[in-house]
């Protein structure tokens, strides 16, 4: 570990003195990050987009992944840089050895679950839970994708490729979308299911990006991850639960009224 660790870098240090989570793979952009991973079955996290980022963002294992005889690895990038730098490639490579006898189902948000689809292949995903996930920031592929343009602008195209799964495996699970305040995030999903088209599409109108920003401040976010690992998570609840807590938020009300007002507007 490098002598100018920062807080969160010790702390893991500890963690990894006490024999708990297990660091895997160490670069400067890109780093992997584990507990229980000589199980056969993985649950996989991928780090999101960050606008106060400065580093890796700090390790939490996954509670409910363990608890149901999961292994989990989270996959963290020291820069908002959709997991595109010069280890990439190195990345995928260890990737692909280290899942080569497991099966893995992945969790990602934004950025995150881009990664999961960069690396699907590698981690022999078999299940995802994608909130609003991007099928390329880079114009030439996603013109409709504006947000993004100052990183896009500093990344390798090359490296941009997302691609079906090998040998016929068909990814299953949700990917969930704002039709409504992001309709960009539809074309993305739209085009992940063009190569993935198991994927069921969970339409939350009024969520924003990441389709669930008005479940902050409480734990049903949380609910929704822990019923996907234990394989017990459908489209109808992900939308009934998204319009109840709708009722209660003042931020997906006023998003839903700005959007009725434009909508009488024209």
């Amino acid at each position: 570990m490098r002598s100018h660790a920062s807080r969160g870098e010790r702390q893991l240090l500890m963690c990894l003195e006490s024999g708990l989570p297990k660091l895997l793979f160490d670069g400067e952009a890109l780093r992997v990050v584990g507990s229980e991973t000589d199980r056969s079955k993985l649950v996989v996290t991928l780090d999101r987009w960050r606008r106060d980022r400065n580093s890796f963002p700090e390790y939490q294992p996954s509670k409910t992944g363990l608890e149901n005889g999961y292994g989990h690895i989270s996959i963290r990038s020291s820069r908002n840089d959709w997991f595109l730098n010069s280890e990439t490639e190195q990345l995928r490579s260890f990737l692909a050895q280290f899942c080569r006898d497991k099966e893995s189902c992945a969790i990602g948000f934004s950025m995150g679950g881009y990664g999961a689809l960069l690396f699907a292949n590698a981690l022999r995903l078999r299940r995802v839970l994608l909130f609003s996930p991007q099928y390329s920031i880079m114009p030439d592929k996603a013109p409709f994708e504006a947000g993004y343009l100052k990183e896009a602008s500093t990344l390798d195209p090359t490296l941009d490729h997302l691609e079906a799964m090998d040998g016929g495996v068909r990814l299953q699970g949700v990917i969930a979308y704002d039709p409504r305040l992001t309709p960009q995030d539809r074309m993305h999903a739209d085009r992940i299911r063009a190569l993935h088209p198991d994927l069921r599409p969970v339409a939350l109108p009024f969520g924003g990006h990441t389709a669930v920003q008005h479940f902050a401040g409480t734990n049903i976010t949380n609910q929704i991850m822990r019923a996907f690992i234990e394989g017990d998570l459908c489209a109808g609840a992900i939308r009934g639960v998204h319009g109840l807590v709708g009722r209660s938020s003042s931020d997906y009300q006023t998003h839903l009224k700005a959007y009725l007002a434009k909508r009488q507007q024209r």
